[in-house]
């Protein structure tokens, strides 16, 4: 989209206008996915690429004049409608519009126009009972005129954080959406799988009870006693066997693939690699405190506080289940990775932790919340469930997928512990709700586990983080050059361009340091340079103050191969909305003799750029060969030389090509 808007700047608005229209027109809308384009449109405002106003403006008449045109066509032909192809072939469309209709009146069209199965059709509707104009036209402005800034601010919201996303790392940017939607796909998962297998399971019960009731069926048959349909948990039970089959299929696959070295084996290198290069510092912060809520002292935690609810509770068929799903679980986890002996991508534990398959976190997420997820659901209504269920289930996937992008498993042992997980609670859970018949203490079980999981957690990862962000922090090798090489060619063997994801050209190293920071720091500040408050989400409220000059907004930082700068320096311009910015990465290499550590550097020149009026988006201008030389004039007699590149590196228009080489004096 953003490409086509680059080429064609004057049909965006007709392009808005037809998309809106189309969204509400009658039966065309049921099939246009006019919310996910909107979106898409607002967060293209929140990068800049489009204007605000104008958007909303033709969003809003699109979406008035689409449903002004099914209302038309439903006062034109009234009942002729039903005898219209779909409405003639699938009658249920338009009933379910007309119940919605008739149970609102006239407020339908007002309301109708933000519920999805029956958007396109309430106008249809409305124009086929006879609404007036006015009435339909005074509800038909002021829905147009909600639903157009209702579907596109959130997306200009999102736009906006992706772009500062983008500006600090593209890795970041894209490993948010990444999750976002993978999200978003796990609860829209649920939501339709629910929606979509209820049927089948009341049929599928419905086919059980007919089975049963055959002469020839004994009572006693395993089968009947274990999925009686007359059975309130009946439909669960045949749920939690369809999960013990698939998942005990899945686990089985995956042994087999993993041991043999199928498939997978080139698909865990392949996700390994990926996630390994969309690591940044930030991510690997978020991703190292979920993983913390996998480990052994916060389950552990939950396990004890949870089972001694239960006894308190005298509930002691649902402590012995608790507690033996949760030891049993982990026991076998143990045996299969001594079993296996799969190791890990990369060494980070001891004794039989030190194997990979299946995942530990995976498994015991899976089977802890699971389970109570299982106690805490049972009795509740249908659209409980589900929420627990999706709650669960998010828990669960984020505390997998951080295993995965900290490197500490394979994908398939993850898939692995999490078919283990599955198939074990599946098991133990037919057995639990056959035989259970007596009221539970959800509210207290959640309570428990919840006030638990919070406060172990916030310890956990108090105590733990840092010691576990060294444990998960990729390790660089330092190597190794004389002074001599890196002043005649070593220096053109260092990076040459600030890389972030892909392999793509950010801004060129412009500057290369060998010495001290702290010396390097202080010469600057000497020079009118200025040391920026840190990046806190304090000072990032600063980015919303519309008054303040550059040079007091704090400085996004950047990555280079997943590792942010260990140096930022600014020095203010004339003009408030610029500012020259210097970002220096350590290059893991020294110079021998002196043992002087080398360092790459970018220095470029930000605009601040404010989409909206609401906030501030520091941006490079892509010009590097004036903030280079404003920095070579400030080291003075720092300075060694300004190397030329060779023609190999793809050079800019707006850079010349040479680096500056400056060194911190012996003395």
């Amino acid at each position: 989209m953003t490409e086509w808007i680059a080429v064609h700047p004057n049909g965006v608005d007709i392009l808005i206008f037809l998309i809106a229209a189309m969204e509400s027109l009658a039966v065309v809308g049921l099939i246009i996915p006019g919310t996910v384009v909107m979106f898409g449109v607002g967060a293209l405002v929140g990068k800049g690429d489009l204007e605000l106003w104008p958007v909303l403006i033709w969003a809003m008449a699109g979406a008035i004049a689409g449903d002004g045109l099914s209302y038309w066509l439903g006062r034109h032909f009234r009942d002729r409608v039903r005898g219209i192809w779909p409405f003639s072939r699938y009658p249920g469309l338009l009933h379910r519009g007309e119940e919605f209709f008739h149970r609102y009146g006239g407020k339908s069209v007002l309301l109708g126009r933000f519920v999805g199965p029956v958007r396109p059709l309430i106008p249809l509707v409305a124009g086929m009972m006879g609404m007036s104009p006015a009435r339909f036209y005074f509800a038909n402005v002021l829905s147009g005129m909600a639903w157009s800034p209702a579907h596109i601010l959130p997306g200009v919201v999102f736009g906006t954080a992706y772009a500062l996303a983008a500006e600090i790392s593209m890795r970041l940017a894209i490993l948010a959406v990444a999750v976002v939607v993978i999200v978003w796909s796990l609860i829209s998962g649920i939501r339709i799988a629910t929606h979509w297998l209820k049927p089948f399971v009341m049929r599928l019960i419905a086919s059980i009870a007919k089975w049963s009731q055959a002469p020839n069926r004994s009572p006693c048959n395993p089968l009947i006693a274990l999925l009686d349909p007359a059975r309130r948990e009946g439909g669960v039970l045949i749920l939690f066997a369809a999960l013990l089959i698939g998942s005990s299929l899945a686990l089985t696959a995956l042994v087999e693939d993993v041991v043999t070295k199928d498939t997978i084996v080139q698909v865990d290198s392949a996700v390994f690699h990926l996630l390994n290069g969309l690591r940044t510092p930030t991510a690997d912060n978020i991703m190292i405190a979920v993983t913390e809520l996998g480990d052994a002292q916060v389950t552990f935690a939950i396990t004890l506080t949870v089972l001694v609810y239960l006894l308190w509770s005298h509930k002691w068929r649902a402590a012995v289940y608790w507690l033996s799903s949760i030891v049993f679980a982990a026991l076998l986890t143990l045996a299969i990775k001594a079993g296996l002996h799969l190791p890990r991508p990369i060494p980070l534990y001891q004794g039989l932790s030190q194997f990979g398959f299946p995942s530990g976190h995976a498994t015991m997420s899976v089977v802890i919340y699971g389970f109570l997820a299982i106690f805490i659901g049972r009795g509740t209504s249908t659209y409980s469930k589900m929420a627990i269920a999706t709650g669960t289930a998010l828990l669960i996937f984020l505390i997998a997928f951080s295993r995965l992008y900290l490197g500490a498993h394979w994908l398939s042992d993850v898939l692995g512990g999490i078919a283990f997980g599955t198939a074990w609670i599946a098991f133990l859970a037919i057995g639990y709700l056959r035989r259970s018949k007596t009221h539970f203490p959800a509210t207290g079980v959640a309570v428990t586990a919840i006030l638990t999981l919070v406060l172990v957690a916030t310890w956990h990862v108090s105590e733990s983080h840092k010691s576990d962000v060294a444990r998960y922090t990729p390790r660089i090798a330092m190597q190794s050059m004389s002074h001599r090489t890196w002043y005649t060619s070593g220096w053109s063997m260092l990076p040459a361009w600030r890389v972030d994801f892909g392999g793509e050209y950010e801004q060129p190293f412009t500057f290369q340091w060998a010495g001290s920071l702290d010396y390097l720091r202080q010469r600057l500040l000497d020079n009118g340079w200025i040391q920026p408050d840190p990046f806190t989400a304090v000072n990032c409220l600063k980015l919303f103050d519309m008054n303040l000059p550059a040079s007091t907004l704090p400085v996004l930082p950047n990555s280079h191969e997943g590792q942010y700068e260990e140096l930022t320096l600014i020095h203010p311009v004339d003009n408030d909305s610029y500012r020259m910015v210097l970002r220096l990465w350590s290059a893991h290499a020294r110079l021998e003799a002196t043992g002087k550590e080398l360092w790459l550097g970018t220095v470029i020149r930000e605009q601040i750029f404010r989409p909206l009026d609401w906030i501030a988006i520091p941006k490079g201008d892509g010009k590097y060969d004036e903030p280079r030389n404003y920095l070579q004039h400030d080291l003075g007699n720092l300075t060694t030389q300004l190397k030329q590149q060779m023609v190999r590196l793809k050079i800019k228009e707006s850079w010349d090509g040479k680096v500056l080489l400056a060194e911190e004096p012996l003395d």
